[in-house]
């Protein structure tokens, strides 16, 4: 719940007409929560108006599960299907819905979306802690006592599930499906977020995305395809990009090749006078962009994934620091997910956004290439 709290202040002052003193305090609190947001999903800056006329046409579509079918975009629930959730926490799941009188599944899409039931239970960028991503602010606000132990502990898996939905209900979860989408929309400020957990929720009552066991190859990969093997084996490529590059980023330009070798071309290291050195591992001989075939088709953007995606399952072997494609970033040490990425520059064109190449960068190691 990165939003939380700014949400609850602008529905406040929309509908509630809350003094603006403690309006100007509130929103003082979580300027930064919202900054990261919209930072990590440009969808974020859409307004609540735009989103009510949503709800409407999504209400239309929906079926007898109750909830309103998802919409687009979406971004995690693309790449990474809804993962099996563990007996612990879909207790807790349907213990809290029959409290709160909210669907399992809704919570299960929000708790999935967050940190994949606890798997990846991090405290976030913006602060936000626990399974279900509660800022300290919003939790002091709405949390619970889940477990009766006489204390709300934000850290708690069943006080946080507990308080998911306790805050849904206070944003008005019961009242209709346009009141889901705000709902949700308090939850977290962002579209694509809130038909991440839609689609997930649908995908838990079995009507829509399948359910993946953890460690299931296309919980990594998702989109079908065949992946390939690596057996170690990286042979020089022949490219005129090799040259200049650091020991790691060579193994990895050939590596990378001789996996998929319908990549034709490639690009490594740049001068060292190139506008984007301030920011860019190409300067340094530790990056290496691989164009991607066809990448304005979709056969050639699920290629692109693919490449995107063996990288990862083989970022330790290869030494990779992070990798951008298709406007998606996945750096490892800042989270285990797929996020929105945005260039310096902007992501006005196919190159600045990556949707025509695979950047991946590399960690130093071991010696320059020759």
């Amino acid at each position: 719940m990165r939003w939380g709290l700014g949400a609850l202040v602008l529905v406040l002052v929309v509908f509630g007409a809350v003094p603006i003193g403690i309006l100007t305090m509130a929103t003082v609190v979580v300027a930064p929560a919202v900054a990261e947001q919209i930072r990590l999903d440009p969808c974020s800056a859409n307004d609540t108006d735009t989103d009510t006329d949503t709800a409407a046409a999504l209400s239309a579509t929906s079926g007898a599960f109750g909830l309103p079918k998802w919409g687009t975009p979406r971004y995690q629930s693309l790449t990474s299907p809804a993962q099996q959730v563990p007996a612990r926490i879909k207790a807790l799941y349907v213990a809290a819905a029959g409290r709160y009188r909210v669907p399992w599944e809704l919570l299960a899409g929000i708790g999935m979306a967050e940190t994949r039931h606890g798997r990846n239970n991090h405290t976030s960028s913006a602060g936000a802690q626990g399974l279900m991503q509660f800022m300290p602010g919003t939790f002091a606000a709405y949390g619970v006592d889940g477990d009766s132990d006489g204390r709300r502990d934000i850290h708690s898996d069943a006080d946080s599930i507990y308080s998911a939905a306790n805050y849904l209900i206070r944003s008005g979860v019961r009242t209709g499906q346009a009141g889901v989408i705000r709902a949700l929309w308090a939850y977290n400020r962002s579209i694509s977020y809130r038909n991440d957990v839609l689609f997930y929720a649908w995908s838990y009552a079995g009507k829509a995305g399948a359910v993946v066991e953890v460690g299931d190859p296309s919980d990594c990969f998702g989109l079908g395809g065949d992946i390939p093997g690596f057996d170690g084996s990286c042979p020089p490529s022949g490219s005129a990009a090799e040259h200049g590059l650091r020991a790691t980023a060579l193994r990895g330009l050939r590596c990378i090749k001789a996996a998929f070798p319908a990549i034709k071309y490639m690009g490594g290291r740049r001068s060292a006078s190139s506008s984007t050195c301030s920011f860019s591992d190409h300067c340094t001989g530790l990056a290496v962009d691989f164009m991607i075939p066809s990448w304005n088709t979709r056969d050639g953007n699920a290629y692109g994934w693919r490449v995107a995606h063996w990288v990862q399952a083989h970022a330790k072997a290869l030494r990779v620091k992070y990798i951008i494609w298709d406007v998606r970033k996945w750096n490892l040490s800042a989270s285990a997910s797929w996020r929105p990425y945005r260039h310096p520059y902007g992501s006005s064109n196919p190159t600045l956004a990556h949707k025509n190449h695979v950047h991946v960068s590399f960690y130093a190691s071991g010696g320059d290439s020759r």
